[in-house]
């Protein structure tokens, strides 16, 4: 059963017709700016900085910065990855086109950050499927054009193509708000929204898809729970049918994560205890010992160092820190992650053991790269020094 606040969240979001101006056209919202204001307030209150992460950790935060912008990119390839990256859901099938050559290495250079070379041949890749009207690749030639802009961090252009998609969606290849597609760029464009200050249409977005996508899990877990009736229930549903029962359970844990980190970054302390719950759902659906977990803690834990919420960031930190170790494809997190679990641990008082971390993420970084072995040498050498003098100092690893 889910908690309680998740039902009301999804029944009050039911009650409400707010939820539309989410998918409007894109017309700036006047109530943006008492979003903004109080965006910036949060940043002065906790010592935040638009181009580096935060005043306190602006050393380390270039290492994430996009080459392109120069701001930091910070969890845009957690919960905020495409559906097909995280769920292997297909928006659009391109197996036998021609495009999907063109598709696949823009895409390519997207996970390299070469964001202006990927846009350019995703250009060139919609000139040669709208002389074709093959109305299939178009989609998802502007869908990828859209993840683009949006992990390049160009929101305006980001927020115009996601748009195109949705109406796409919808109009020619008869998609509805319940779909995976859909939910996958809505989520996106509340993203959005809350990055323009535009929280409460924000927050709309973000539980229009938690209500529907609810809906859809509910409907699809009752398909495999009596179709056949309880007394031939299938014991091994997840390895029998795979993806096919997987994907919406998992899609309604992204909602739900993406809600919660919303409500960390933009909203204000009386919405904590919310978001740890929403937190604990999910950590419910994907298990404790997946690779997307393991960095969706990380990331997690990171933005509630970076808030000052230290004892919840060492909550998720701590359930973790030795699962990690067993995680192949999350190997190269370790000296990152052991950083963050230091820093929540140090400013909650169990600075011995904060240290100890600290000298194990030197230990991991050894295989590293250059930056990361100075960055985890440092981050010892400055929270031994803190121990010696008493003085804390914040730093956090994305």
């Amino acid at each position: 059963m889910l908690p309680s606040s998740i039902s009301k969240l999804c029944s009050a979001a039911a009650r409400s017709s707010s939820t539309a101006a989410f998918f409007s056209s894109g017309a700036s919202n006047p109530r943006g700016r008492r979003g903004q204001e109080r965006r910036q307030h949060q940043e002065q209150r906790y010592g935040g900085d638009k181009t580096n992460g935060g005043g306190r950790g602006g050393r380390w935060a270039r290492y994430g910065k996009s080459a392109t912008t120069g701001t930091t990119t910070v969890l845009a390839l957690s919960w905020m990855t495409t559906i097909k990256d995280v769920l292997g859901i297909e928006k659009v099938q391109l197996d036998t086109d021609p495009l999907k050559e063109k598709v696949k290495q823009s895409w390519l250079y997207r996970k390299r950050r070469q964001y202006d070379d990927a846009i350019q041949v995703l250009q060139l890749a919609l000139e040669e499927a709208e002389e074709r009207k093959e109305e299939l690749p178009i989609t998802r030639v502007y869908d990828e054009m859209a993840n683009t802009y949006y992990e390049k961090l160009n929101f305006d252009e980001a927020d115009k193509y996601f748009r195109i998609v949705i109406q796409r969606l919808v109009a020619l290849h008869g998609k509805k708000d319940f779909d995976p597609e859909f939910i996958g760029v809505s989520l996106k464009l509340a993203d959005i929204l809350a990055h323009k200050g535009d929280l409460e249409s924000a927050e709309s977005g973000f539980k229009h898809c938690v209500r529907r996508q609810m809906r859809v899990m509910e409907e699809h877990m009752k398909k495999f729970s009596v179709a056949h009736g309880a007394l031939v229930e299938d014991r091994h549903t997840v390895d029998t049918y795979g993806a096919v029962y997987t994907d919406p359970i998992a899609l309604f844990g992204m909602t739900l994560e993406a809600y919660a980190n919303f409500l960390i970054n933009y909203c204000e302390e009386n919405r904590l205890a919310e978001a740890e719950e929403y937190m604990d759902e999910v950590m419910k659906i994907y298990g404790a010992s997946s690779g997307h977990t393991i960095n969706m803690l990380n990331n997690f834990g990171a933005t509630l160092v970076l808030k000052n919420r230290f004892e919840l960031a060492k909550k998720y930190l701590a359930i973790g820190v030795d699962r990690i170790l067993y995680v192949n494809e999350c190997a190269h997190m370790l000296p990152g992650y052991y950083c963050n679990y230091a820093e929540a641990l140090f400013h909650t008082g169990q600075k011995e053991e904060a240290v100890e971390y600290a000298r194990k993420a030197v230990q991991m970084s050894r295989s590293g790269d250059e930056r990361l072995r100075k960055y985890t040498q440092q981050f010892l050498k400055d929270l031994e020094k803190d121990l010696n003098k008493g003085k804390p100092k914040s730093w956090w690893f994305f």
